[in-house]
């Protein structure tokens, strides 16, 4: 019984930290997978390097999607590994359980920094090779040390890996990112500000566009943008960076949630050309549902049988077919609509002007419109476009209270706690220096105005 002590403590510790450490780490793994039981997909395998474990690999990391199962895949793996050196060194006439848990520390490390689970499954398969030849040697007894040397040892290795994984600054930040990812997928919108909290932010300023993208579909942007470290327009919709993941990622989500599913398909086909099978399983989920509201019921379909390959998404596709089965398709726009359908440029603020234009208003357009506006410092036509949708608003929201009495003065409807404010914002740009100034109203629109960054 003694035996299995040493692997129950290594399982109990990969488990916990996978769980508490990592777990959305091995979520996005599965965002960004593919495993499908088709021709096309095995082909696509086999001509890759090592097809085997690339194929175990993606067959296992689509549990990951599922809260403890990837926890308990990694545990089972590196307890597995345990046991298989375990083995190996026994017929070497070695029995020291703590040197298999030093090979399988080793095992979990590099799964826990490693980008997928291909590499982790190689050395399993590897280690599993040597396991059967090392059957061809003769049985030896091993050398064995005391139990309680070997239990202790595997317990120090175990607790010293555990804390190495907490104290990890490259653990903590992928984690964190990770986090983000998963929240803005799955349009957890309370979740995405609890990740990307103005100091993280201020950190990475990568999160801003989320965070933002958070505050405006919670109908907050008026009131807390820059409490975040804005400084361009590239912080609030991403235009001007560089083409990647995040970026496709990003704009995918904002076209869905400014109801342009059109423009989050393009996006999304975009972002399919950087995954490794050119595919993944959360483009696809979003595929099928960007298709299903666009009223394109063929190409729902279509993408619906690609994920039915898969082996755990048949409950997604069978609520899609039965919302398509329940609803009509929507008619093919003809030639003449076509035409006038708003192109999409690379200005934000232009495509942003055009869906309200052209009757495409999701709730959250108006404010990322005024809210461009204040980013560029534009008072006029802040105050211009502001005017025609002053009835939106049954409390005006601060940052447009702080612009509006910084280009009229007083009008009537401001409150009385904003005009309080930039009276003693006013007093402090002659009794303040501008560092002093800027520290104490630094949440305020107008330090952001008169700001040169």
């Amino acid at each position: 019984m003694k035996k299995f002590i040493a692997p129950l403590i290594l399982f109990t510790g990969v488990f916990l930290a996978t769980l508490l450490l990592q777990k959305h780490t091995f979520e996005c793994q599965e965002f960004d997978g593919l495993f499908l039981l088709s021709g096309d997909y095995f082909t696509g395998m086999f001509q890759k390097s090592f097809p085997i474990s690339g194929i175990i690999a993606d067959f296992l990391t689509q549990f990951f999607r599922f809260g403890v199962y990837a926890p308990l895949i990694v545990a089972v793996g590196v307890v597995l590994a345990f046991f298989l050196v375990r083995s190996i060194l026994a017929r070497f006439c070695i029995g020291w359980n703590v040197l298999a848990a030093v090979f399988a520390a080793g095992l979990w490390v590099f799964i826990a920094f490693a980008p997928g689970a291909k590499r982790g499954v190689a050395v399993v398969l590897i280690l599993l090779l040597v396991w059967l030849l090392s059957r061809l040697l003769p049985k030896r007894k091993p050398l064995a040390l005391k139990a309680w040397v070997d239990i202790l040892g595997t317990l120090i290795i175990t607790g010293g890996v555990f804390l190495f994984l907490f104290l990890s600054h490259d653990v903590r930040e992928r984690e964190k990112a990770s986090a983000l990812k998963s929240a803005v997928a799955m349009a957890d919108w309370p979740r995405v500000l609890s990740v990307a909290t103005p100091e993280a932010c201020l950190q990475d300023r990568s999160m801003t566009p989320f965070a933002l993208l958070a505050l405006g579909e919670g109908g907050q942007l008026g009131n807390y943008i820059f409490n975040f470290p804005v400084r361009s327009r590239a912080d609030l919709d991403m235009t001007g960076v560089e083409e990647s993941t995040l970026s496709y990622f990003y704009k995918a989500v904002l076209y869905e949630n400014l109801h342009c599913p059109n423009e989050a398909i393009h996006n999304l086909f975009q972002l399919a050309t950087l995954q490794e099978h050119s595919q993944s399983f959360m483009i696809l989920r979003h595929l099928i549902a960007d298709y299903f509201i666009l009223g394109n019921f063929d190409m729902a379909r279509k993408y619906c049988e690609i994920l039915s390959r898969s082996t755990l998404h048949g409950q997604y596709v069978r609520y899609f077919k039965e919302q398509m089965a329940a609803s009509a398709p929507h008619t093919p726009d003809s030639a003449e609509v076509r035409k006038n359908i708003p192109l999409i440029s690379h200005d934000a603020l232009y495509n942003l002007l055009l869906f309200q234009a052209s009757g495409i208003d999701a709730p959250s357009t108006v404010d990322r419109i005024l809210c461009t506006f204040l980013i560029d410092r534009d008072l006029e036509r802040f105050r211009s476009v502001f005017a025609t949708v002053r009835d939106r608003y049954t409390v005006i929201p601060r940052y447009y209270e702080e612009a509006l009495i910084f280009a009229e003065g007083a009008p009537e409807d401001i409150s009385q706690e904003t005009i309080q404010r930039y009276t003693a914002f006013q007093a402090s740009m002659l009794s303040m220096g501008s560092a002093s100034q800027q520290r104490a109203f630094a949440d305020t629109y107008w330090v952001y105005y008169l700001s040169k960054q």
